[in-house]
């Protein structure tokens, strides 16, 4: 099931330019109602999996969120 939900305060404006570096990506996956989509795993929304092995995953994106935002948006399709 997919979810939708507003990026954490954390996320937005100067904090992320420090920590994260560039903004775009996350600017390119919000959507009008600055809600981003994905699956929920534990206080984040991630995108689809990229690569995983016996070491790691690597997810196409990891973004924490404002759980008071959080909201199912139905099944997989997009």
């Amino acid at each position: 099931m997919k979810f939708k939900a507003k990026p954490d305060m954390f996320m937005s404006g100067q904090v992320l330019d420090n920590v994260y570096g560039t903004v775009d990506w996350l600017v390119e996956r919000l959507d009008d109602d600055g809600y981003i989509h994905g699956w929920y795993v534990d206080g984040y929304i991630v995108g689809k999996m990229l690569e995983v092995n016996e070491e790691y995953c690597d997810l196409e994106f990891c973004c924490p969120i404002d759980k008071s935002t959080l909201a199912a948006i139905g099944g997989d399709d997009e």
